[in-house]
């Protein structure tokens, strides 16, 4: 009996250093590539596309498992040549609810965000630096898991509002308050 607890508790402890061990993974990286990394230290990735200044690669020799799931690519993003994000094509509506169910066990219930007029649902997580998206989109029947190094991200995202700033507001139709407020303007 005392062999079967210390086989129970040897088998524990192992489990507890893997999950730990995949945590750390995220929090410094993702699979094995550390967040920041420049796109010169890895010979083996191929640029596979680029929309202004974020460039996308891939990796043709490699085959991934992510969660115990097998994926068939993961698409890294590099902002200034600087590893900052990693993507997921997910292929089938039974792969996506078992990396939610995977995720969610890991990190927690996620934030969940609904966007009817696009038929979209997002499902967020956050570990340490690290966010979580799990992307469905209803309309199009694709899904998508990304993996975000936040300080780099931000940087990312506020480079692209100064390239591309937001639309103005346009003057009319006036909302219910400034309508409001030109009546009394015009005397009404």
């Amino acid at each position: 009996m005392d062999k079967f607890k210390k086989i129970v508790y040897i088998l524990a402890l192992l489990f507890i250093n893997i999950s730990i061990l995949q945590a750390a993974d995220l929090k410094h990286g993702f699979m094995g590539i550390k967040w920041g990394t420049d796109i010169s230290d890895l010979p083996d990735f191929v640029k596979v596309s680029e929309k202004q200044d974020v460039s996308y690669y891939g990796n043709p020799k490699k085959s991934y498992t992510l969660f115990n799931i097998d994926v068939p690519y993961v698409t890294y993003a590099f902002h200034n040549a600087k590893f900052f994000a990693a993507y997921v094509d997910v292929t089938s509506i039974d792969v996506f609810g078992r990396l939610k169910d995977h995720i969610s066990q890991k990190y927690g219930s996620p934030r969940t965000t609904l966007r009817f007029a696009e038929g979209q649902r997002i499902y967020n997580w956050k570990y340490q630096h690290t966010k979580i998206k799990l992307k469905l989109y209803e309309n199009e029947g694709q899904m998508k898991l990304g993996f975000y190094y936040a300080p780099l991200t931000s940087k990312v995202n506020k480079a692209q509002r100064e390239a591309f700033p937001p639309p103005r507001k346009p003057a009319f139709p006036l909302d219910e308050r400034r309508l409001g407020e030109a009546m009394e303007v015009f005397g009404f």
